[in-house]
């Protein structure tokens, strides 16, 4: 199956996100295409920081930076030639779903059902379920 060339898999640290990482993989190594993992630091939880905003985006940067460089080798060991890093500061549900797609030529998005920001989904609303609603390609929920 070759139908899905350009794979975009939501990454946070949450283990859903792992899951989905996985799977991703598994779908890139399939139809020989590329991977996208994108981190989004949500700027929402910066500005409400009693912290120094650039200190903890630069805390949470080098984290991302980290996480996603262990991630690229991992998906290189497993035979996926093209994967890119993609790290980047703003709201993560619109990133996701609209900004990456329209930026990159994203023809499916992967993501777990739940993420580190699951004790405020019914406060703000889920994020996969905005993703699912919004974005121009089809969605994978890994759970």
């Amino acid at each position: 199956m070759n139908r899905y060339q350009n794979i975009l898999v939501a990454i946070d640290g949450s283990k859903n996100a792992e899951k989905a990482f996985y799977e991703a993989v598994a779908l890139a190594k399939a139809s020989n295409g590329a991977l996208y993992l994108a981190w989004i630091i949500d700027e929402a939880s910066l500005s409400t920081s009693s912290f120094a905003v650039s200190k903890i985006l630069k805390e949470e940067q080098e984290k991302a930076k980290m996480v996603l460089e262990n991630l690229v080798s991992e998906a290189r060991n497993a035979g996926i030639v093209n994967v890119s890093q993609i790290v980047e500061v703003g709201d993560v549900k619109d990133t996701i779903a609209e900004k990456i797609p329209g930026e990159y030529p994203i023809d499916l998005i992967v993501a777990g059902a739940t993420g580190k920001g699951s004790l405020t989904r019914k406060k703000v609303g889920s994020t996969i379920q905005h993703i699912v609603n919004h974005a121009p390609c089809n969605v994978l929920m890994v759970k």
